[in-house]
């Protein structure tokens, strides 16, 4: 992975809050990073390379809630906004349930 997409993946898409010991799995981080990707128009990364990125940058690991986490992570911008909406219909599917969902913010006004 580039290190300046990486550089703009946290920019725009992580608050790094350094006075708490919550934070983010990785399975989550890297969900915000293809959703991240998808927006960006990036090539994505195999998940191996992305943790070797994770590390370079220094990106603190801690135990939280009996799990690894990575520490004071937390999502923000259009990837999180699409990572939290793409998770919802996801864990929706299979429940004889269909959603349509807005190609626009505006669209559902």
């Amino acid at each position: 992975m580039a290190t300046d997409n990486f550089a703009r993946f946290i920019q725009e898409s992580l608050i790094i809050e350094e006075d708490t010991d919550e934070g983010m799995d990785i399975d989550t981080l890297y969900g915000l990073y293809i959703s991240w990707c998808r927006i960006a128009g990036t090539a994505r990364e195999p998940e191996t390379r992305f943790l070797s990125t994770l590390r370079r940058h220094g990106l603190r690991w801690g135990r939280h809630d009996g799990g690894w986490v990575l520490v004071g992570l937390r999502m923000v911008g259009p990837a999180a906004r699409d990572y939290v909406m793409s998770s919802e219909v996801y864990s929706r599917a299979g429940k004889d349930e269909v959603w349509e969902l807005p190609l626009e913010p505006d669209a559902a006004a």
